[in-house]
């Protein structure tokens, strides 16, 4: 066991065996700082096993990690040695990720495009026996095909385009645009579509609709939920239960959905489940994600994104948490009341440029300081100033004591309410 340098550790994202980075477990391993098992890498620094310890390393300022050290052939070598570690400890593999990881790598032996692994090799790696290996590769050309087209779906909902897509599957752009044209088709009739009907290819289609299907909107404008149960914790965290809410109400499937304050991730989180396509940005995104473009608000609209069918956002509530989301003086969590108003309207002039038509869902909640402003009200005069139409206002209590004993006591004492609620006010154009 030596040490080596966090910086100096190389993260290849495409030889992660699991879907994503599982964050609850990140900032459980932050606690055990020290006292956390090795991390293993290659020959080439490149991170084999360890991946949340990395994060947690990282997340906490570490300089330096303990590492094991393991020789890799290759890529597909390195991502096989990393399954059979994660193999023995850690956070399991679902069995959809191990199906999907067996089918791909089978794949690649009976085309002999890879000699690092064979047969008998993945059914051990991946725990299963001979019959459920049968199972999962007797159908392997319909099994291969959904898999490319979730991956295509998926690249779709990032808002790049076909030509991207196609460079990326290594197929004719003609040939991604037919595969998102029968996608499209498969969306819309589902509805009309009989079981016999449900190829094996269009299976993660399937769970899609059917989520959807049986989801159960908010009837009322208070929402409220006991807990936030988001995939990714991020400080001012939206209840990912809000998100979809305003997916069902206010898209469609292949909107254009834009957040440039991502936080968390939520709205892709969201959009990803509701096929939805996004492009989500903030002025400092989190490490463990890559999903997030780096931006900030105070340079306009990326000129890279599409007219948007729908904008949310949730920015800080001015300095009610003031560097919490970072320390950037252009973070307008720290700036002052007027400059934080100032750059609220210089977005909403830019959102009015890009879009054509659509909504705006904007989250504020009054700040508390030796007086209550209430944001809500600047922020919609200007709204209204931009020539957007108020559509709805939606209530969202805390789920939390916002408040200590302190701020209580002299809330009593100069008779003056505390607030308890964020604004969730909708704009149409």
């Amino acid at each position: 066991m030596v040490k080596r340098k966090i910086k100096d550790i190389i993260i290849k994202n495409e030889l992660y065996p699991r879907e994503k980075i599982n964050q609850d477990k990140v900032k459980e391993y932050e606690q055990y700082i020290g006292v956390l098992p090795p991390i293993t890498i290659n020959q080439d620094n490149i991170l084999i096993d360890g991946f949340h310890r990395y994060f947690a390393y990282k997340n906490t300022n570490q300089q330096e990690i303990d590492v094991v050290l393991d020789k890799t052939k290759d890529d597909d070598d390195l991502f096989l040695r990393s399954i059979e570690l994660n193999a023995q400890h850690g956070l399991p593999l679902t069995q959809k990720e191990k199906r999907n990881l067996v089918i791909s790598m089978y794949q690649k032996t009976i085309d002999n495009k890879d000699l690092s692994y064979d047969v008998r090799r993945l059914k051990t790696v991946f725990s299963i026996p001979d019959s459920t290996f049968s199972d999962w590769t007797k159908n392997l050309n319909d099994e291969l095909e959904s898999q490319r087209l979730e991956k295509i779906l998926n690249l779709h909902l990032q808002c790049i385009t076909q030509q991207q897509i196609a460079d990326e599957i290594g197929l004719a752009i003609g040939s991604i645009s037919e595969k998102l044209k029968k996608i499209n088709e498969f969306i819309n009739n589902y509805s009309e579509i009989t079981d016999s009907e449900l190829l094996e290819k269009n299976a993660f289609l399937t769970e899609k609709l059917q989520y959807i299907s049986e989801f159960k909107p908010f009837l009322y404008n208070i929402w409220n939920v006991s807990s936030i149960n988001n995939e990714y914790k991020h400080f001012g965290n939206f209840p990912i239960e809000f998100m979809e809410n305003l997916l069902y109400y206010y898209t469609k499937p292949f909107d254009v959905v834009y957040d440039p304050f991502a936080g968390g991730g939520v709205t892709i989180d969201a959009c990803k489940k509701w096929m939805r396509k996004y492009y989500v940005s903030d002025i400092k995104p989190i490490d463990i994600r890559n999903d997030i473009k780096q931006w900030k608000i105070q340079d306009g609209i990326p000129k890279e994104l599409l007219k948007p069918d729908f904008v949310f956002l949730d920015p800080p509530y001015w300095q009610q948490a003031k560097n919490e989301y970072s320390d950037s003086i252009d973070d307008i969590g720290n700036m002052m009341l007027e400059q934080f108003y100032e750059t609220i309207s210089f977005l909403i002039k830019e959102i009015k440029k890009k879009m054509t038509s659509g909504y705006v869902a904007f989250v504020i909640s009054a700040t508390q300081k030796a007086e209550r402003i209430d944001h809500a009200i600047t922020i919609n005069s200007l709204f209204e100033k931009n020539k957007f139409e108020l559509v709805e206002r939606i209530i969202l209590p805390y789920s939390t004591q916002q408040y200590n004993g302190n701020q209580v006591i002299n809330a009593k004492e100069n008779k003056k309410m505390l607030n308890l609620y964020r604004d969730l006010i909708i704009y149409g154009i």
